[in-house]
């Protein structure tokens, strides 16, 4: 049989090499979205993440079409961004159950915009992967909240009123990793030679 590849120029599939680059930040940055790392530390993982991504984006992109290549990383940089936001709440979508907890521990975030975490615990004594986080001190230490949870603890557990606000999330991030792609392959594809 007859390799379907073999017909393209080396350089048509050099786009992959910039779709890896993006792949690779995305998959860093919806591990930097799950329970492993404390909710206020996002931004800084955002920031080092694009640092390393156009660090390697250079290299990548020589010879590429310009236009394509700034239109492939921009929805690129979307694309991370997202991955970073809607890991926790498609993982919450896609496995989580609502459990009632209890609030074992407040703390206030350090920075500039005031958040507040909470550790919780299954009134089994259980505790929750993650902290809930929410804008305002509204509960307090032993009080019971409805929580949407992940079970192996992947995801920061959220209200169910915050969760659908992500709704279908996990389909949107797909969409846009297809449309990545795409943009890629273009970004890459050789210039066509002038007529003379």
């Amino acid at each position: 049989m007859r390799n379907p590849f073999r017909a393209l120029h080396p350089r048509q599939l050099r786009g992959l090499r910039l779709f890896l680059v993006i792949t690779v930040a995305a998959l860093v940055a919806g591990l930097a979205g799950t329970a492993l790392l404390p909710a206020e530390h996002r931004g800084l993982a955002v920031g080092l993440i694009l640092a390393a991504g156009l660090a390697a984006g250079w290299f990548t992109v020589t010879g590429f079409r310009p236009v394509w290549t700034a239109v492939a990383a921009v929805i690129g940089f979307l694309f991370v961004v997202i991955m970073l936001r809607e890991t926790g709440p498609s993982l919450l979508q896609l496995r989580g159950g609502l459990v009632d907890a209890q609030v074992v521990s407040l703390r206030e975030s350090s920075g500039p915009i005031g958040r507040y975490h909470y550790a919780m615990a299954a009134h089994s004594g259980r505790a929750l992967g993650g902290e809930l986080t929410v804008d305002e001190a509204a509960y307090r230490i032993g009080e019971s909240v409805t929580v949407v949870e992940e079970p192996d603890g992947l995801a920061h557990p959220m209200l169910p009123s915050e969760l659908t606000e992500h709704r279908q999330s996990w389909l949107a991030v797909t969409v846009l990793y297809l449309a990545t792609a795409v943009l890629c392959l273009l970004a890459g594809r050789p210039r066509r030679a002038k007529a003379s």
